[in-house]
């Protein structure tokens, strides 16, 4: 007859072993399944963000602070009234904005001109000008407009050279 089973030697039957792969529980193969996906992840996607723009970027400058003054000189020189000033400044701006953001989204990294310190760094100013003004007029001087009479141009021109035949004589002696 067999043995009475005693109550250690029940539940020690009813534990099953656990089955293990190269000795790692089934536990410890997903935890390492999911450390290595989210890994390989992870590098995925900093060789993506690294790589983006890898080869394709370019360093230029643009001399914009001459770009936008030249324009601001020959807008305080031209005839406009301010409303219309400034409403053509905001559109020249608008443009000036889009030609340089069409520039980085070319894969140009544009710097200013005063940021270059040293090295060759191609210069895009006259591009830039070029399509700028493709899309935008330059203001026109008030004389080409001709808000200026001839006859007060010419009575102007003849004051200043009465003005400098007069004053000639004392800066030759020396004195002011």
């Amino acid at each position: 007859m067999a043995a009475p089973a005693t109550p250690t030697s029940a539940k020690a039957s009813q534990v099953r072993p656990r089955s293990r792969f190269a000795a790692l529980s089934a536990r410890e193969i997903l935890l390492f399944a999911g450390a290595a996906t989210t890994f390989v992840w992870g590098a995925w996607v900093t060789k993506s963000v690294a790589a983006q723009g890898s080869g394709q970027q370019e360093f230029v400058q643009l001399q914009l602070q001459g770009i936008i003054g030249e324009y601001l000189q020959a807008q305080a020189r031209s005839n406009a009234d301010e409303q219309t000033a400034a409403r053509q400044t905001a559109v020249f701006m608008a443009a000036l904005d889009e030609t340089v953001s069409g520039l980085s989204r070319s894969g140009k990294v544009v710097l200013v001109h005063e940021a270059i310190v040293g090295g060759e760094v191609p210069d895009v100013t006259q591009g830039v000008k070029t399509a700028v003004y493709a899309k935008v007029p330059r203001p026109q001087p008030a004389q080409a407009l001709g808000a200026a009479p001839q006859g007060q141009a010419a009575r102007v021109e003849q004051e200043m050279q009465a003005f400098m035949a007069a004053n000639q004589g004392r800066q030759r002696d020396g004195k002011p």
